[in-house]
Parts: C-alpha cells; sequence; structure tokens
C-alpha cells in the first residue's frame, strides 16, 4: 500500500522488512519474545536497560522464567546507558539487545548508532550474526532520524498514534535474516 511505501521509504528498507501491529507494546513483545524464542539454540542471553518500555521488561520477566538470562543495565545520572556497559555485558551467549532510543519521562536520547557500530565491532570479531540489536524508536520517530541503515538496528519498533496517526497502530521493523518467531497464532489472514 501506498502508506507502507512511505514508511518503508523513510526507514530506508524492503516493503518486507516491515510489519504492522496492534501497538508498539505488540512490536516490542515481537522483537524480544519472538527473537529470543527464535534463536534460543543460539543462547540465552538478554541484554536491556532498566528504563525500557513495559512492553520490553514485561516480556523479559517471562523469558526469565523460560530460563534466559537477562542483564538489565543501569543508566548514568544522566539517564544514558555506557555502551562500554553493554559490551562487558556481551557473551558469546547474547542473542539479543533492546535499548530504547528515547526515554518518555527523561527525554533523554541513547546512542543508538554508536551502540550498533559497536555491535557490529563483537560480531566481526566473534564471526556471527548474533545479537540482534532492537530499539523501540516510538519517541523519537518523527524527531529523529530513524533509517535503520543509518541506526545499524535490526529491528525496530514504532507507534502511529506519535506520528500523528490512530491509536492502535504499531509497527516492527526485521531486518532481513533476522530470525523471529511469531508470537500469536491463527487467524489466517494474509497480507
Amino acid at each position: 500500500t501506498k502508506s507502507t511505501e512511505i514508511i518503508t521509504s523513510i526507514l530506508g528498507c524492503r516493503t518486507t522488512e516491515f510489519i504492522y501491529t496492534g501497538s508498539a507494546t505488540e512490536a516490542d513483545n515481537l522483537a524480544v519474545l519472538g527473537t529470543a524464542r527464535a534463536n534460543k539454540d543460539k543462547g540465552n542471553r538478554i541484554i536491556v536497560s532498566e528504563i525500557e518500555h513495559k512492553g520490553v521488561l514485561a516480556i523479559c520477566e517471562i523469558l526469565r522464567k523460560e530460563g534466559f538470562d537477562v542483564v538489565e543495565l543501569p543508566v548514568g545520572k544522566d539517564g544514558l546507558i555506557e555502551i562500554s556497559a553493554i559490551e562487558e555485558a556481551i557473551t558469546p551467549q547474547t542473542i539479543l539487545v533492546s535499548i530504547t532510543s528515547a526515554d518518555s519521562e527523561t527525554g533523554t536520547i541513547q546512542p543508538i548508532a554508536e551502540i550498533a557500530q559497536m555491535i557490529a565491532r563483537v560480531r566481526e570479531k566473534n564471526k556471527t550474526s548474533i545479537p540482534y540489536f532492537h530499539t523501540d524508536a516510538s519517541q523519537t520517530a518523527g524527531y529523529l532520524d530513524v533509517n535503520v541503515n543509518n541506526l545499524g538496528v535490526d529491528l525496530m519498533t514504532l507507534s502511529a498514534h506519535k506520528l500523528y496517526g490512530p491509536k492502535g497502530i504499531g509497527g516492527l521493523y526485521i531486518r532481513r535474516g533476522t530470525a523471529v518467531n511469531p508470537i500469536i497464532y491463527g487467524g489466517g489472514q494474509q497480507g
């Protein structure tokens, strides 16, 4: 559709790499839960910040119960996460890093592109495609660059109502080749 072409043009991705969800929370759930379950044969560590959206933190509690090692990293007094802390927390078992682009309460903007560059160096060093990198860009879309190639993310959550769209619509960019299992089954709807 025309709207999908516009969105994916702004994101700098293929139309097949973007899916609509019922909300940003659903997109966060799919990004974290779907990626964790799809890649559990490669590792069990998930790294997030302590200020993630509830849609990420709630899923992390479920993943802990499933045996995943979830690391919640603190932020500094300035609200920023230290890139070096993320790098230190990454082990060969790390399959996903999820850091929100901006905190909705403080307005703190995280260095997403720099985090992605560090993760790319880790992947190159370890000759692997993991960990995948997810960001919830619901608060930054419309204000900052959300081109997924410029940011270097593998998964990115968006929310329509933060961009003057209707409530009840979210979206998730999933980079081609990123393994993500569905979290909703049945219905039989096509495209």
